[in-house]
């Protein structure tokens, strides 16, 4: 089999190695010059040197907020030297190229290669179109399958605020935030309280004269600086500031929108059946498989989860789908699934543009499992959903975890 594989990021590259292993033809199509998607950083924003938009929203001295126990391939450990959970982006994006050299990965990749077009073809494969961002060479070429890995942090979200056009000061998001530098002496209103708003409320205050916070669901772990202040969501903006929902007024000079980003995949065309809107792919099977199409997969679509771990296990469900290891059910069954799937979801009051969305170790640890029961792969360690409920419970940077066996861990400090 002859399969494509979009975006050479950590799903693209777990996606790759399993491929090969299991005989295939693979082809990995990366529109930058380098592997690790999100991972890389650059202080370029906007678009590089070849006019590509750019993808990453890496910003300078990051430390993750997941241990790296969650961020590893069950087949690829960190160095035994590297002794802390929370670790650096440069020490992701070194085990991330610890792993395509021991898996020899690199060879499969096309870099500055931009997929253009994906649309079923008449026997049953795939038509893929590509551009080669330097030379403007143009390809068309032809697979048995396609796994779609190209990432979630790649176009903004912006909320619609009412007077956004008043204000006179800067407006930027965090995807393109590298350095606290810009912020310095002044005051700035962060919209958003997830994890980068907290992260960049911590690294925009000692430079910053003042922060504010404009946030609706509960701080989860950062101690709040001096200077930081918390208010709720923004009701409307001002010339020079905005009023909130709680009826207080604030000035600030500038605003950083830390609002998170929606799914977007541009180059599948609509003759593959997908309805790519309000941040939800429809209709997929498991959210992985395009019912209309099932040699058309997803990998990473769920998010709020341990996304490493989950990469590997959904590769594994696709290639064992492909290779028709277990039988899919009728497209009329897997339409019915989603429905019901849906449903549940909505009378919880999750709103659709979270389809994706899994958010806590018990949904992981449901979701992982329903892959295991329909393709008898055997399932993910018990002890990375349990870490993981761990972390979701109380989240502590300074701890450092080490994997004991497929059931524990423990904690050394």
């Amino acid at each position: 089999m002859k399969v494509a594989v979009v975006g050479a990021g950590p799903a693209g590259l777990v996606a790759a190695k399993y491929s090969v292993q299991h005989g295939h033809e693979c082809d990995v199509f990366e529109q930058t010059g380098a592997f690790g998607g999100v991972w890389i950083y650059t202080d370029d924003v906007g678009v590089d040197k070849e006019g590509v938009l750019i993808h990453t929203s890496m910003y300078k001295d990051l430390t993750t907020n997941f241990p790296k126990e969650l961020m590893s391939y069950p087949d690829c450990a960190y160095p035994d030297d590297q002794t802390k959970s929370y670790i650096s982006q440069q020490e992701v994006l070194g085990y991330l190229k610890k792993y395509v050299d021991e898996f020899n990965i690199k060879r499969l990749i096309q870099f500055y290669t931009r997929v253009v077009d994906i649309s079923p073809d008449v026997n049953e494969g795939w038509i893929i179109k590509t551009e080669d961002v330097k030379s403007n060479l143009k390809k068309e070429l032809v697979y048995d399958a396609v796994l779609i890995c190209n990432g979630r942090f790649y176009e903004p979200t912006l909320p619609k605020i009412n007077g956004q056009d008043l204000f006179k000061g800067p407006q930027t998001h965090s995807k393109d935030f590298r350095t606290p530098e810009p912020f310095k002496d002044q005051t700035v209103l962060i919209v958003g309280g997830s994890y980068s708003g907290q992260e960049l409320c911590l690294k925009i205050a000692p430079v910053a004269k003042r922060v504010i916070l404009s946030h609706r669901a509960p701080i989860m772990y950062i101690k709040f600086p001096d200077n930081l202040t918390e208010k709720t969501e923004v009701a409307e903006f001002t010339a020079n500031g905005a009023r909130f929902l709680d009826d207080t007024i604030e000035n600030f000079d500038c605003i950083l929108y830390c609002t998170g980003f929606h799914y977007v995949c541009p180059f599948v065309s609509k003759k593959c059946g997908l309805n790519v809107d309000n941040n939800w792919i429809r209709p997929l099977y498991k959210q992985i498989i395009n019912v209309e199409y099932p040699t058309m997969h997803f990998i990473g679509l769920p998010y709020v989860a341990c996304g490493i771990p989950l990469f590997d296990f959904q590769v594994q469900f696709s290639l064992a789908a492909l290779e028709k290891k277990f039988n899919l059910p009728s497209k009329e069954e897997m339409i019915k699934e989603l429905g019901r799937y849906m449903d549940a979801r909505r009378a919880k009051g999750i709103p659709d543009f979270q389809a994706h969305k899994l958010g806590n170790a018990e949904a992981q640890t449901d979701y992982l499992q329903q892959l295991s029961d329909v393709s008898g792969i055997p399932p993910i360690r018990p002890v990375i959903n349990k870490l993981y409920a761990r972390i979701k419970a109380c989240v502590t940077l300074g701890c450092r975890f080490e994997i004991v066996d497929d059931e524990n861990f423990r904690i050394i400090s």
